[in-house]
């Protein structure tokens, strides 16, 4: 079955940096998607590179154009891109976006041909205070942004625990199934297909193999790991 495996760059590298993570990539042919997420000032530049990838932006606006200084919009990345993150936690809390204001960028790419890759995740208090209210929050994001117009056969979930972003604690695989399981349940009560769901949260060489055997998972979001070539490289190749 294909799997997934994206990379999100975030707010890195600058443009040698990128020139060179670009040169030491060596990625083989396989039957995955793999898909790159750098920052928007080096989209055209992977899209002129012959790479057995598919591009990805880390986030759209939420409108369809205008004055919205600094902003991108699914229509000025269409051509490029044909996947964007959407709702990322670090969306969600620095720059305050809600269910809502994600809701709109889902139609903005739906608009335009980009299938989104919706990032759903709970922070390390809603974790300790047991798996029905982490249940409650997740299905809260995934049904405060979705509605029965939505595209559900061109829709991605990335369950990302906030708490294992960026800090080294990766999810337990139990806690991976658990939550991608009732994930993949109240999707399938929702749009009547079975949705793709990635995990994302500190995945690494030592624990992508483990996370991507876990049957309701089809691929992983990967931050920091995916920041090395080679790294990223032998997690795609080998997935």
């Amino acid at each position: 079955m294909k799997k997934y495996i994206v990379a999100n760059l975030k707010m890195n590298k600058n443009f040698d940096q990128f020139e060179n993570y670009l040169e030491n990539l060596n990625l083989k042919k396989n039957n995955n998607e793999i898909i790159i997420c750098p920052s928007n000032i080096f989209l055209e530049k992977i899209y002129k590179r012959d790479l057995p990838i598919s591009i990805g932006a880390q986030d759209v606006d939420h409108r369809v154009e205008g004055a919205a200084t600094g902003s991108t919009s699914a229509a000025q990345i269409k051509n490029i891109c044909d996947y964007t993150l959407v709702g990322h936690s670090e969306r969600r809390e620095t720059f305050s976006e809600n269910n809502f204001m994600i809701g709109e960028k889902l139609l903005r790419c739906w608009e335009n041909s980009i299938t989104p890759i919706l990032c759903v995740g709970e922070n390390l208090e809603i974790r300790k205070s047991g798996i029905k209210n982490v249940e409650n929050h997740l299905y809260s994001q995934i049904t405060q942004s979705l509605n029965d117009n939505s595209k559900f056969e061109k829709l991605i979930i990335a369950y990302e625990p906030i708490w294992a972003i960026g800090t080294g604690l990766s999810a337990s695989i139990k806690e991976v199934s658990e939550v991608s399981e009732m994930l993949k349940n109240k999707l399938l009560e929702i749009s009547n297909i079975e949705i793709s769901i990635l995990y994302g949260g500190s995945v690494n060489l030592s624990n992508y193999k483990e996370l991507l055997a876990v049957s309701s998972i089809s691929g992983l979001l990967i931050g920091s790991a995916s920041l090395d070539p080679k790294v990223f490289s032998e997690i795609s190749n080998n997935s």
